[in-house]
């Protein structure tokens, strides 16, 4: 698996359909899950955003650990591992970077989110796996 993340990186998939898909086994399951990320991501993403703008360490970590919980459940590993490494230095009351980690967010979100708005997107994250899973 190891490989296939690698590869799936390179290519810049915001999904790694390998991880949902073993998971979840369901492609009904999974896009219910997109469908609700499109739901609720823009509104973690505000209230990230406001945090950060805040200073509130407290706040960045409650919502970058929610981003990252939603953006794990669909297979978003890109996003996840980024909301983490905000949620670990929010934690830690490190606020040094936080407004270049929440670029890096806004960036991966902007990129999952045009990937989630095709109608082809499960068809797009199998390609970029490398899978014929169905």
């Amino acid at each position: 698996m190891a490989q296939k993340e690698s590869t799936i990186a390179n290519i810049g998939c915001p999904i790694y359909w390998w991880d949902i898909f073993g998971r979840i086994g369901d492609e009904s399951i999974i896009t219910e899950f997109a469908v609700s990320f499109l739901k609720n991501g823009e509104t973690l993403m505000l209230s990230l955003k406001s945090a950060v703008n805040a200073h509130s360490p407290e706040q960045i970590e409650l919502y970058a650990h929610a981003l990252k919980g939603s953006a794990s459940n669909i297979g978003a590993v890109p996003l996840a591992k980024k909301a983490w490494l905000l949620e670990k230095d929010a934690s830690e009351k490190n606020l040094d970077n936080t407004s270049e980690q929440l670029r890096a967010i806004e960036d991966e979100y902007l990129h999952l989110k045009s990937l989630l708005e095709q109608p082809d997107w499960i068809e797009c994250s199998k390609q970029a796996a490398g899978t014929c899973v169905s």
